[in-house]
């Protein structure tokens, strides 16, 4: 089935079922943990010896490669079978263990990224690399809450201090923290190429006009105001608490992150097209319309990757923050 190799097992026992395979969907999304495939197979009593040997409580693991560059690793968590002679096997790739595991977590002076690495120690994770955060987070704490969740806190109160956005992701079973930076190059979605459909969708309906920043004890330690705007679309407010004891610098950081996060129109997009399998939730793409007037980068929200019948297509979310008064 196009140039993808599909195998299923485990230590010295692997399978090569790609002669099976009929569809495989594997998709990922922003702010989710794993990524997913999942693989449809023929499934008929007429195959005999080559039928797909599929056991979730085996432990067996999926592997898929594309042209012979691996594109996903996971564990077989799924396996469905029909009257219409089918397999449908999903997998999740290592990161499913942060989302599967619960515990209560309490850190203190801590980076993200300390916390990140205690994590994964904790749950048998393989850190292949981590950035350094920078920050020192005072406290970080939930009560009963998954592993994920606690890592994203972290990563949350990062960004609202310091501007900087980080992204966990897994590749061939190691599992990474790194900083989000915008590549040099990216694919080019270009309605005269690649684009099957796509649709814009602007709003303000997130959109805040001003905030105020106070401590737990309601104190009021900085406030902005977007006066022009407000002229426009009447106040919208946000308030945020901080520490009694952050510093001047902190303070004028986290109105920056406001203003570039919530002073701004959200505008998504959706797409479909040609697939390329280097274009996944996190990354970056180059909007390339004439329609729109759109000639930009965009941060990918979601990817939906399809092979069936010889073609390779993908469906992706898109967001990219433009000023409010922007034509784009």
């Amino acid at each position: 089935m196009n140039n993808l190799t599909v195998l299923v097992g485990g230590g010295n026992s692997w399978y090569d079922y790609s002669n099976l395979v009929e569809k495989v969907v594997w998709t990922g999304r922003k702010g989710a943990a794993p990524r997913t495939a999942t693989i449809t197979f023929a499934d008929s009593e007429g195959y005999k010896l080559d039928r797909v040997n599929a056991n979730v409580a085996a432990g067996q693991r999926v592997q898929i490669f594309e042209a012979g560059k691996e594109i996903f690793r996971g564990l077989l968590m799924t396996e469905t079978m029909n009257n219409s002679r089918k397999l449908v096997a999903k997998a999740y790739d290592s990161l499913v263990r942060m989302t599967n595991n619960k515990s209560s977590f309490s850190y203190k002076k801590k980076r993200a990224d300390q916390i990140f690495a205690d994590c994964c120690k904790q749950l048998g994770l393989t850190v292949g690399g981590a950035d350094n955060t920078g920050k020192v987070l005072s406290e970080v704490a939930k009560s009963t809450c998954t592993y994920w969740d606690i890592v994203q806190e972290a990563l949350s109160q990062t960004y609202k201090a310091t501007g900087r956005r980080y992204y966990v992701y897994c590749d061939k079973g190691k599992v990474y923290l790194r900083r989000r930076t915008l590549p040099a190059q990216s694919l080019v979605l270009s309605i005269w190429s690649n684009t099957v459909s796509y649709e814009r969708t602007r709003s303000i309906y997130e959109t805040r006009t001003r905030m105020k920043v106070v401590t737990s004890k309601n104190k009021t330690k900085k406030t902005w105001k977007n006066t022009e705007l407000e002229k426009k679309i009447g106040v919208f407010q946000e308030v945020q608490s901080v520490d009694k004891d952050i510093t001047k610098t902190e303070l004028n950081q986290i109105v920056e992150t406001f203003k570039k996060e919530k002073a701004v129109v959200n505008v998504s997009m959706t797409w479909e097209g040609l697939g390329d399998n280097s274009v996944i939730a996190g990354g970056v793409v180059q909007i390339a319309n004439d329609h729109l007037g759109l000639y930009r980068q965009a941060y990918v929200d979601e990817d939906t990757h399809t092979w069936q019948k010889g073609s390779h297509t993908m469906k992706l979310k898109l967001n990219f923050a433009a000023n409010i008064d922007a034509a784009g």
